[in-house]
């Protein structure tokens, strides 16, 4: 149903689509399962677990385009108000039908898990997606983290107060994601001036 708001000279100022309870609720549901938890709470949660020497040098933020058609953003890491790793919606979706098409097309169900597990060890999803996996690895140990498939998962275990020297002198940044790799340089004794200038 339509509902339109006139002018004092029959001009219509504004048209609105009703929507029923229903439908809203259906979408405050979606949302509330999508995201468990707020984003501020969230980055609250996960920022207070760093270690003392990055906390205030390393941030998670999330953006959202308001001009754009439907609101999405991007989801950003930044060490020292630099941007080091980002992954957006439309880039998560611009690689995805990249994959998808090297598939021919309709890729089976096998193929998107496949798909899928590409795409996370490139470090590349969407906001969904980061939310969850940040949520989830609220309550994991850190040997699961630091073996997580992400490499915003890895990359939060280095960051991990939890992470001691010792752990850190196990770990092999060789073959790793840039992010990963950033954050391994930040935690070593010589990273206190990277990315400093």
């Amino acid at each position: 149903m339509l509902f339109q708001t006139f002018g004092w000279n029959g001009e219509i100022w504004a048209e609105a689509e009703y929507k029923p309870p229903e439908v809203l609720e259906e979408r405050a549901d979606f949302e509330a399962r999508a995201f468990p938890m707020k984003w501020t709470k969230l980055k609250q949660l996960v920022e207070a677990r760093f270690a003392p020497e990055v906390i205030g040098r390393v941030q998670v933020q999330t953006t959202r385009y308001r001009y754009a058609h439907d609101h999405e953003g991007e989801f950003l890491v930044t060490i020292d108000g630099r941007k080091i790793y980002g992954s957006a919606y439309y880039q998560y979706w611009k690689e995805r039908v990249a994959l998808c098409d090297e598939h021919g097309g309709e890729p089976s169900s096998e193929d998107v898990q496949e798909i899928e597990r590409k795409l996370r060890e490139r470090g590349v999803a969407d906001h969904f997606d980061l939310h969850r996996a940040m949520f989830e690895s609220l309550n994991q140990p850190l040997d699961a983290m630091l073996t997580n498939s992400r490499p915003l998962i890895r990359a939060l275990g280095i960051l991990d107060a939890r992470c001691g020297k010792r752990r850190l002198a196990k770990l092999d940044d060789a073959s790793e994601h840039e992010l990963v790799r950033c954050v391994f340089q930040l935690r070593q004794p010589s990273g206190r001036g990277l990315l400093a200038s």
